[in-house]
């Protein structure tokens, strides 16, 4: 892969927002499987809220270039950077999750 230095961003944010009168829960996990949600934390927004979540996003090396990155270490090395680059690969499908909350209303 090749990237210019003009073409990295400078960083990234995840920004939610609510209007006056207004809610919504804001919903962070991962991906459990291709239809399932794995909710790790909420926040609920309301009435002018605004919330700001910083995202830091590295590039993981292709399987190959891991591959080859490994070699010259020893046995427990690799296995120790293979457990490591698996909680990497494990974690870093990040997902959002956004709920609207609506009032209810009682018949009079």
């Amino acid at each position: 892969n090749h990237r210019f230095e003009d073409d990295l961003p400078s960083s990234y944010q995840l920004t939610a927002r609510a209007h006056q009168f207004s809610s919504f829960i804001l919903l962070i996990g991962t991906m459990d499987g291709p239809d399932s949600f794995a909710p790790k934390d909420a926040i609920i927004i309301q009435n002018k809220d605004q919330v700001l979540i910083p995202l830091v996003m590295n590039e993981l090396p292709s399987a190959k270039e891991f591959k080859d990155a490994i070699t010259s270490l020893s046995p427990e090395q690799q296995r120790f950077a293979k457990s490591f680059r698996g909680m990497q690969l494990e974690s870093s499908v990040f997902s959002v999750c956004v709920v609207q909350l609506k009032p209810q209303l009682e018949k009079l």
